[in-house]
């Protein structure tokens, strides 16, 4: 028998084995008494051919599957459940894991490897990503695989903090429309399924559809064989909140307790709820961990009413005094502190109050003469903002348009408006002159967020890096640019962006040294020591321990809490010394500043609450709430908690589109079956009136043979009430007149 026969007798194997076999064949014949041999060879040939069969087989491929966040990879199974092989789809995914090893390991592993590296690269760093998992139809072959990777993919992707809901997508097989997307905007066949569903549900053009996020995309899905698991395991809001109220030390049953901040958010990579909510008298900031309720951060601090007090108070001022400035800052020092200045007719004063403390760190005090801006000739308000949006070709009745500052001021002694604004795509910043309305100075900016992605475009960078410097310097130069200082573990980065053009104005870089730093616990200790926390009998959490750069300058960066308080420092990498020591806190008034100004009695809706930060000296709160009768927007300092802005709304009903009289009329005559043009028909009442408080026609008309009523909806024209009364025979031949109804002799009421 020829050895390829005998092979192919025993099953499929690959062309490698054939070869051999062919070639072993083709070599000189053995002697005689080496017959025996080779039956014994060829018998073990079959044995081994047959083991070496089924380990081919169990390697053969299966089908693929692939997962879409962002990043777009494909992974290749074997029949034994083996990644074969990895495939990245776009550039986001090679960028990612260009030094990962996927292949030919268990799922388990190349998906948690994967996961790791798109965290890393700053893919999935909020808690709640959405990544879809698509099937090839190859897989549906195999139920028994299919349903094993399913429910593998799912417990792997369980035991990260990175993915929130996870989605199943079998693909449709032999779309050559959704192969033709996938190339062109390289993804998988998944998300290009889900694209052509989501344009043909919205009408819009593929490319604009391509560029939707997952969230958007998977709204519009209606196929069967997509499924959505919820993959995170967190503790609920309402726990978090128990716990830092019960950390507090507040009750809600005995204390009024208002939250301004309930929110799912990340700490250092980690999921946690940030919660801040105020008393009467206190205000606190928390951070809860959303997976083991471990408390984070926790801050509790006077308030600035306090603070104000206890500054009037040292200052002995009897006198009635106005506040120009009440700031909380929270660094530079080793407290965060209220900075106040505040004035009378003849005094000035300064004063900087420990925010947690409510001690007196330092004031200042001087005689002041003050001079007061004659605006009865100016320009208003309005009209400056009038004359700014214009210059800068925006229109307030079709864009959205917020202001953050809106201030009579001085430039170079004259009076002027400054105002700063933003859209969705640019920031503002304008001076108008007060007196004749002139354009003083203009800034069109682009947005903080589009420089910053200027400069990590231009850096080339692929993994994640930390920004210690993020300004906007409006001086020194011929044009105001976006200064930028950020670094990963080994390099750091300087740029300085054009803030109109966004062009590269210059950049720096330059490796990270570390021989001749301290040690981390080195420089713990430090902050401990300078805290004066004792690790022997405190418990002390570190949340953060980082090397990073202050103003260009190496050092740790250190966060941590104990039961009380929460810290962060930063300390020299080279020498010790303490560059920053302080805490953060929020400011969690600001909705009941609004509310309690607007003098609120009933129930309101909030449609907006969003904290603004950006393109003005103070950041503020922007809230947008109404009743049934009225609307209010506020703008409030988020660090003076003063009203910078509201407006206030009555809501009108809009008056309702009714059909007319003359429509009324024909409604009633073609249910009462009569012709104006073969019938004489005489109205007595033609009337626009109420039924039960909806707007209605009242109509009364006679013929010589019966006298109608009718209620006709003034709005949808619905007929609402009818009546009819027919005459006798007798009384037939007169017609009353419009004075002298009918008797009724028979009524009929439809």
């Amino acid at each position: 028998m020829k050895t390829e026969v005998l092979l192919r007798s025993i099953g499929k194997i690959n062309d490698e084995l054939i070869a051999d076999a062919e070639s072993e064949a083709n070599t000189k014949r053995k002697p005689g008494w080496a017959k025996l041999g080779t039956m014994a060879a060829c018998l073990a040939l079959v044995l081994c051919t047959g083991i070496a069969t089924h380990a081919i087989r169990s390697n053969a491929t299966a089908g693929t599957f692939t997962m879409d966040v962002n990043p777009s990879v494909e992974y290749t199974i074997a029949k034994s459940g083996i990644v074969k092989s990895v495939r990245c789809l776009n550039s986001d995914a090679e960028n990612a894991l260009s030094d990962v090893t996927l292949g030919k390991q268990s799922v388990e592993t190349a998906l948690t490897r994967t996961v790791a590296a798109y965290e890393a690269c700053g893919y999935l760093e909020n808690g709640e990503a959405t990544v879809l998992i698509s099937f090839d139809s190859r897989l549906d072959a195999n139920a028994e695989l299919k349903a094993s990777l399913s429910a593998e993919i799912q417990q792997t992707l369980e035991q990260t903090d990175a993915v929130g809901t996870l989605v199943f997508h079998s693909e449709m097989t032999e779309n050559a429309e959704a192969a033709k997307i996938a190339e062109e905007f390289h993804v998988s066949l998944g998300r290009a399924d889900c694209i052509l569903t989501a344009a043909d549900k919205t009408g819009l053009p593929t490319d604009e559809v391509a560029r939707m996020s997952l969230d958007e995309l998977l709204k519009f899905q209606e196929v069967s064989g997509i499924s959505s698991v919820s993959v995170s395991k967190f503790i609920s809001l309402e726990e978090a909140k128990k716990i830092a109220l019960k950390d507090a030390k507040l009750d809600e049953l005995t204390q009024k307790i208002v939250f301004t901040r309930e929110e799912l958010n990340r700490n250092q990579g980690k999921p946690c709820y940030l919660l801040e909510f105020y008393t009467g008298t206190n205000q606190y900031f928390y951070q809860i961990d959303a997976k083991s309720g471990s408390i984070i951060y926790a801050g509790k601090f006077i308030t600035l009413s306090e603070a104000k007090k206890i500054a009037l108070d040292d200052a002995g001022s009897k006198d009635k005094v106005s506040f120009t400035e009440e700031t909380l800052v929270s660094g530079g020092i080793k407290t965060p502190y209220y900075r106040l200045v505040f004035a009378d007719a003849k005094t000035q004063w300064t004063y900087r109050i420990d925010a947690v403390l409510g001690i007196v760190l330092e004031k200042k005090q001087k005689e002041t003469a003050t001079t007061e801006i004659d605006t009865a000739d100016f320009i208003s308000l309005e009209e400056a903002k009038k004359i700014a949006l214009k210059d800068a070709g925006l229109d307030e009745a079709t864009q959205k348009i917020v202001f953050t500052r809106e201030e009579l001021n001085r430039n170079s002694g004259k009076p002027c408006y400054i105002l700063e604004f933003y859209t969705a795509k640019k920031q503002y910043s304008y001076k108008v002159g007060a007196k004749d309305g002139s354009i003083m100075e203009a800034y069109h900016f682009i947005l903080l967020a589009d420089a910053k992605k200027i400069a990590l475009d231009d850096a080339g960078v692929n993994v994640k890096v930390v920004f210690t410097t993020e300004e906007l310097v409006a001086g020194g130069i011929k044009t105001p640019y976006y200064r930028f200082v950020f670094a990963d573990t080994k390099t750091q980065w300087t740029y300085r962006i054009d803030a109109v053009l966004g062009t590269v104005l210059e950049k720096q870089q330059k490796e990270i040294v570390t021989t001749d730093f301290i040690s981390l616990d080195e420089a713990k200790k430090i902050a401990l020591k300078d805290a004066g926390l004792d690790e022997a009998t405190q418990k002390i959490v570190f949340t953060r321990e980082e090397l990073s750069r202050n103003s260009g300058k190496p050092c740790y960066i250190l966060e941590f809490y104990t039961a009380k308080k929460q810290y962060s420092y930063k300390v020299d990498a080279k020498d010790g010394s303490i560059m920053e020591a302080y805490h953060f806190i929020l400011l969690a008034d600001a909705k009941k500043i609004a509310l309690d100004d607007a003098g609120v009695s009933e129930k309101v809706t909030f449609t907006e609450e969003t904290l603004v930060a950006g393109g003005i000296k103070s950041p503020y709160y922007y809230f947008a709430f109404e009743s049934a009768s009225a609307r209010w927007t506020y703008k409030i300092d988020a660090v003076l908690g003063v009203i910078m802005d509201k407006t206030y709304d009555k809501i009108i009903p809009p008056a309702p589109e009714f059909i007319g009289l003359e429509k009324a009329k024909q409604i009633a005559l073609e249910d009462a079956g009569l012709d104006e043009a073969a019938q004489k028909i005489v109205f007595t009442k033609e009337e626009l009136s109420r039924n039960s408080g909806k707007p209605c026609y009242i109509l009364e008309f006679y013929t010589d043979k019966c006298a109608y009523s009718y209620k006709v909806d003034a709005v949808s024209g619905d007929i609402i009430g009818k009546k009819t009364d027919w005459f006798s025979r007798q009384e037939s031949e007169t017609v009353p007149t419009e004075r002298q109804k009918p008797d009724s002799k028979q009524r009929t009421d439809d």
